[in-house]
């Protein structure tokens, strides 16, 4: 299912549109006494078919925290005690999803559409940014959506701008940049901005070479995979000096990047020519792209998602062998070693606090 949710990038098209609606949303759950969570740094969701289980995860492996039913995605920031799951209203896509919102004990809904995907938070936990579906076709894609968790309400947005599938992102509490094109404007492909501090949208980044298929921020500078006809390559952008630095031409697609905003590395997964999915770090005060895996796990999970634990740890889903059942590995960033640290193959996801 969550693979189905997901969508390749160049198979789909501009069908999201910042159509938001100013309604805010009631609290069903009122009179509800409320448990926060309690999540480590890293977490691991283990899909058992008729429930998830959400475990702890630290490098000396994965500790069983509580059970939960038709989890498809979470994001929380447990410093600012806000937690955010979409949840299916039944066990299948077609049975359409809701936002759950867990937030300095209050409890509170989202559900004004069908389904959603690719919930992303900003940094303080204040807003999320999201996309709808008016059922369970793709085709009836409705736009990403802002939420402000804060005051329990949708922002709307003073944009015409068609937002391509799920390239959004966070450059801040108070910036979001999204890519697209206006409908019935030439050249208007381009990575916008929008200030939600001054209520205002702007050109973010202008003549991208060729069509971006995914683009991370690295605090004000962006990775940006682009295709050109036939060809895919990976650039490296200075938002100051305004320059492109190629990298590497070999991917076809990236999955799961994880930014570490203190030092600036970035890793991801990617997807060679040959269908090989590999972990990668990008450092971003060398310019230096490295392949981390190889042969082991021969197989790397796309879109089960990576995170980073305090002392610089990264985590992520894959299989021994190809065929084989998913298990939780870390790579060390000081040994520079891979091992796996879950008891048992299943089917996982890695979320890391926002």
């Amino acid at each position: 299912m969550k693979v189905f949710i997901r969508i390749i990038f160049y198979a789909a098209a501009f069908l999201n549109i910042f159509t938001l609606s100013g309604c805010s949303v009631k609290n069903k759950y009122k009179n509800e006494n409320i448990k926060m969570p309690s999540y480590a740094q890293v977490t691991a969701v283990e899909n058992k078919g008729d429930k998830e289980e959400i475990f702890n995860v630290n490098s000396s492996g994965l500790i069983q925290n509580e059970s939960v039913h038709n989890l498809w995605e979470m994001k929380y920031n447990s410093k600012n005690s806000v937690f955010v799951y979409l949840m299916g209203a039944g066990e299948n896509w077609e049975n359409g999803s809701k936002i759950v919102v867990l937030q300095k004990n209050t409890k509170s809904e989202i559900k004004d559409f069908f389904a959603a995907s690719d919930v992303k938070m900003n940094f303080s936990g204040d807003k999320i940014a999201y996309r709808t579906f008016k059922d369970s076709s793709m085709g009836s894609a409705q736009g990403m959506k802002v939420y402000d968790l804060k005051n329990k309400k949708q922002i709307q947005l003073k944009s015409r701008v068609l937002v391509s599938g799920n390239l959004y992102e966070w450059l801040d509490d108070h910036r979001i940049i999204y890519y697209g094109s206006v409908e019935g404007e030439k050249n208007s492909d381009k990575i916008y901005l929008y200030d939600f501090s001054k209520d205002r949208e702007q050109v973010y980044l202008d003549g991208i070479r060729g069509y971006c298929t995914y683009f991370v921020p690295i605090g004000n500078n962006l990775l940006i995979l682009s295709r050109d006809q036939d060809e895919v390559n990976l650039y490296y952008y200075n938002y100051r000096a305004g320059k492109f630095v190629f990298l590497d031409d070999k991917f076809q697609q990236i999955y799961d990047p994880m930014v570490n905003r203190k030092n600036g590395s970035v890793f991801f997964v990617g997807k060679d020519a040959e269908d090989r999915s590999s972990l990668y770090e990008f450092t971003e005060n060398n310019g230096k792209l490295s392949r981390i895996t190889y042969d082991f796990p021969g197989e790397i999970s796309e879109s089960s998602g990576m995170a980073q634990d305090k002392a610089g740890n990264v985590y992520f889903v894959g299989m021994e062998n190809t065929g084989d059942g998913q298990n939780v590995f870390m790579y060390d960033i000081n040994e520079k070693s891979i091992n796996i640290i879950s008891d048992h193959q299943g089917k996982y996801n890695i979320y890391g606090e926002n």
